[in-house]
């Protein structure tokens, strides 16, 4: 990736962590920045390192510069509520990513059935067919909740479907994942991971239907399965996964997974308890969040946008203890402390720009 790319979408990033905290200490009355901070990493940032890397580019082409540009500008509109443009715009996107998707595997996602196809095709693909399905319902969502009212459920609000666009982010680095594992489909290894595939895709499907049907003791049922499959997952990618650089930041990226996985289930289990009160799990919320998005989700996309550079120049155990400190421990702190908030987007700031801008060459310093 080119070195002007890096300096944009590390910037994006960083920007969209700001955000994240500026809902909290600058809010407004009627305008949510939190949608912002969601669109900024997970669909500006990450969609368009899902297009690039899909199309095998280091500089941006006229359909993944035509997404960076559109899906700001629908950032935008979705965030004054201009929602005519950002139903527009949902659909040209997911017309974008189609293109993409079809170019590099077929209208029909026939490889998701093949027993020759390799797990980390599946994926990719499913990442792509997933980001375009997540533009096409939230605009449904948006017809529905502000025009038509035909269906009425707590859950189907827009923000539920906003944070969706993190699912094709974690499919991609799932994708990324296999390609470094050694196995066959018709080994026990390649059987497992084809498991693991579905059981994935398909588990946070049903998991997020039963949100929206707040069915709690299902998406409990859902979240323990899912957990089951990410640490296999871990321990494939730990016994069978090829030595590189990379694996260290990958690994601590399943571990990221496994503490979403984890808070997700205790935030389950707590919303089932009797007298349960929101207010009380805002901590819990926070933490679940920024696992995923400043933990997993940055691990997986910093490792596609220096995929042809590694082994890169860096102290890879330092820089991984900076990362959990600050997504796991600084981070949720600054949502109710501002001097934490702070020291957070001063560790990101450095995660960021080490992983992205650290010398090529070298072997790497683990």
């Amino acid at each position: 990736m080119s070195k002007t790319l890096k300096i944009f979408f590390s910037s994006m990033m960083i920007t969209a962590l700001c955000f994240g905290f500026a809902n909290i200490y600058f809010p407004l009355e009627t305008l949510d920045l939190e949608r912002l901070h969601i669109f900024l990493f997970n669909l500006c940032s990450g969609g368009t390192i899902l297009l690039l890397f899909s199309e095998n580019r280091d500089r941006l082409s006229v359909r993944s510069g035509s997404f960076l540009v559109l899906s700001i500008v629908y950032a935008l509109s979705a965030f004054l509520e201009l929602y005519p443009v950002t139903i527009l715009l949902s659909l040209v996107l997911a017309g974008i990513v189609e293109s993409v998707r079809v170019e590099s595997f077929s209208l029909f996602p026939r490889n998701f059935f093949s027993l020759t196809a390799t797990v980390s095709a599946k994926f990719h693909q499913a990442s792509l067919l997933c980001l375009s399905i997540g533009l096409v319902f939230s605009s449904l969502v948006i017809v529905n909740n502000e025009y038509l009212h035909w269906v009425h459920m707590e859950k189907l609000v827009l923000n539920t479907f906003f944070l969706g666009f993190s699912f094709p982010l974690s499919l991609i680095t799932l994708s990324v994942i296999f390609s470094m594992i050694r196995q066959n489909g018709h080994s026990v290894a390649g059987i497992v991971s084809m498991v693991c595939f579905w059981v994935i895709n398909l588990g946070v499907i049903i998991f997020f239907i039963f949100i929206l049907l707040e069915r709690y003791y299902p998406q409990l049922a859902v979240t323990l399965t899912l957990f089951a499959a990410v640490v296999t997952v871990l321990i494939l990618y730990g016994r069978l996964g090829r030595r590189l650089q990379q694996k260290q930041f990958l690994s601590s990226g399943i571990g990221f997974l496994l503490v979403t996985a984890v808070s997700g289930i205790a935030y389950i289990l707590l919303q089932m308890a009797p007298g349960y009160d929101p207010e009380q799990t805002k901590w819990l919320l926070r933490l679940h969040t920024f696992a995923s998005l400043y933990g997993w989700n940055l691990c997986g996309l910093a490792v596609i946008c220096r995929y042809r550079d590694f082994p890169i120049r860096l102290h890879s155990g330092v820089v991984i203890s900076v990362h959990w400190l600050t997504a796991l421990v600084l981070a949720p702190l600054g949502t109710f402390y501002a001097v934490f908030a702070i020291l957070a987007v001063a560790g990101y700031i450095f995660i960021v720009l080490v992983l992205f801008f650290s010398r090529i060459g070298g072997g790497g310093h683990e």
